[in-house]
C-alpha cells in the first residue's frame, strides 16, 4: 500500500513537472510563432497604408500588452491563486491565438493579436512563479533549466511547423496556438494550488520582507536580452528575402534554428551555474550573441545565416534561465508573483521597443549591417557584467 502511494506520488510529480514545462513553451516564443508568414502577410494585405509596419506589429503589440498586463497578473495571482489566472489565461491564449485563422481584415487581427498578450502574460508569469513556489534549490536550478530548453523546444517545433503552413496558407499558422487546449485539460488534473503561507513561514518574517535592490539590474538585463534576440524574429524574415530561393518553410527553419540551440544552452544552464554567479553567466551569454549577430550581418548565404543564428541561440539558452532563477533568488515569497510580473514586464518592453530602437539604426547602416552594430553593443555589454562580476552573492 506505502509503494503504491509512493509510486503514485511520483507519477502525479511528473505530470506536474511535464504540465508546468509544456505550459513554458506557450510564453517567450509565443509572438514569433507566426514570424515566417509576415513577409505573406504584408503581400496580401498590401493594399493598406504602411503595411509593412502593422505586419511586424503583429509581433510586437502583444509584447507591449504582456508589458503591461504582467504586473497586474503578478499581483493578481498573490492574491486570487496561481491557478485561477493560469486557466483563464490559457483560454484567452487559445482564442485569441488562432483568431488570426478565422478574423478577416489586418486590423481585426491586429486586435486579436492585443489580446493575445494577456494570455501570455498570465501563462508566462504563473508557470514562472509556481516552479518557485514547487521547487527550492538545486532542484529549482535544474528545473529552470529545463523551463528553458522547454521554452526553446516550442519554439523549434512551433516555428518550424508555421514555416510549413506558411507554404499553404499563411492563415493557418495561427491554428498552431490550438496547442493550448490540450494544456488546458491538462492543467487542472496535474496542478495544485501551493501552501504560499507555510513557506512564507519558513523564511521568516523579517527576512521576507527584504527585496534586494540588484532586483533591478536583474530587470534591466533582461530587457536587454530581449531587445537583442527579438531582432531576429521580426527582422531575419525580410533580411532572407534578399537571399535567392526563400521560402516560408526556410524561413521557419532559420528562426527555428534560434530555440534549437537555445534549448541544448538552456539544459546545461545548471552546470554552468555550479560554476558561476549570475553577473558572470550574463556576461558570458552575451559573447555568443555578439558573435552569432556579426556572423549574420556579414552572411551571403543561407547558411552562414543558419550559422550565425545558431551561434546567437547559445547565448540567449543561457541568458533566460539566469534572469528568471536570479530574480526569485533576490525577492522573497510573498512578492515573488509580483516581481515576476515585473520581469515578465521588462522581458516583453524588451520586444515591443526592440523594432523600434532598430529601426533608426537599419536606416542608418542598413539591415545587414544593423546586425553587426547589435553585435558591437552586445559585445561591450558583455565587457561591462565583466567587470562588475566580482560582486559576491548575487
Amino acid at each position: 500500500m506505502n509503494l503504491r502511494s509512493k509510486e503514485t506520488g511520483v507519477r502525479n510529480t511528473k505530470m506536474l513537472e511535464l504540465t508546468l514545462l509544456l505550459a513554458s513553451m506557450l510564453t517567450i516564443l509565443a509572438n514569433a510563432i507566426i514570424a515566417p508568414s509576415l513577409p505573406l502577410i504584408s503581400q496580401a494585405f498590401k493594399d493598406v497604408e504602411n503595411v509593412e509596419i502593422l505586419t511586424k506589429m503583429m509581433l510586437t503589440l502583444p509584447a507591449l500588452t504582456i508589458a503591461i498586463i504582467a504586473p497586474l497578473a503578478g499581483r493578481l495571482l498573490d492574491k486570487v491563486g496561481r491557478l485561477k489566472v493560469l486557466n483563464i489565461s490559457l483560454l484567452i491564449y487559445l482564442l485569441a491565438g488562432t483568431s488570426g485563422y478565422w478574423l478577416g481584415g489586418l486590423y481585426a487581427i491586429l486586435a486579436g493579436r492585443i489580446v493575445f498578450g494577456l494570455g501570455v502574460a498570465g501563462i508566462m508569469t504563473v508557470s514562472t512563479t509556481l516552479i518557485g513556489d514547487y521547487f527550492t534549490g538545486s532542484k529549482r536550478e535544474h528545473f529552470m533549466g529545463l523551463q528553458g530548453a522547454f521554452v526553446a523546444l516550442g519554439g523549434l517545433i512551433f516555428i518550424t511547423s508555421a514555416g510549413v503552413l506558411t507554404d499553404i496558407n499563411w492563415r493557418l499558422t495561427f491554428l498552431v496556438y490550438g496547442f493550448s487546449a490540450f494544456i488546458l485539460i491538462l492543467s487542472p488534473f496535474t496542478l495544485h494550488e501551493p501552501n504560499i503561507s507555510r513557506e512564507k513561514s519558513a523564511a521568516g518574517s523579517k527576512e521576507s520582507a527584504k527585496v534586494s535592490p540588484w532586483v533591478w539590474l536583474a530587470l534591466i538585463s533582461a530587457f536587454i536580452t530581449t531587445v537583442s534576440f527579438y531582432l531576429i524574429p521580426v527582422q531575419l524574415p525580410f533580411f532572407l528575402q534578399k537571399l535567392e530561393g526563400i521560402n516560408g518553410n526556410k524561413v521557419g527553419l532559420a528562426v527555428g534554428c534560434l530555440p534549437f540551440a537555445q534549448a541544448i544552452a538552456s539544459f546545461l544552464y545548471k552546470r554552468v551555474k555550479m560554476k558561476l554567479n549570475y553577473i558572470a553567466i550574463y556576461s558570458l551569454g552575451f559573447v555568443p550573441m555578439a558573435i552569432g549577430f556579426s556572423v549574420i550581418g556579414f552572411s551571403e548565404t543561407y547558411w552562414q545565416v543558419i550559422t550565425g543564428v545558431l551561434i546567437s541561440g547559445l547565448g540567449l539558452g543561457l541568458l533566460i534561465p539566469n534572469g528568471n532563477l536570479w530574480v526569485m533568488s533576490l525577492v522573497p515569497v510573498h512578492v515573488r508573483g509580483k516581481y515576476i510580473g515585473f520581469l515578465t514586464t521588462a522581458t516583453f518592453l524588451g520586444m515591443f521597443f526592440s523594432p523600434m530602437i532598430i529601426q533608426p539604426v537599419q536606416q542608418w547602416v542598413g539591415l545587414n549591417y544593423s546586425f553587426i552594430v547589435v553585435g558591437v553593443t552586445l559585445a561591450v555589454v558583455a565587457l561591462i557584467y565583466f567587470f562588475i562580476k566580482s560582486k559576491k552573492n548575487i
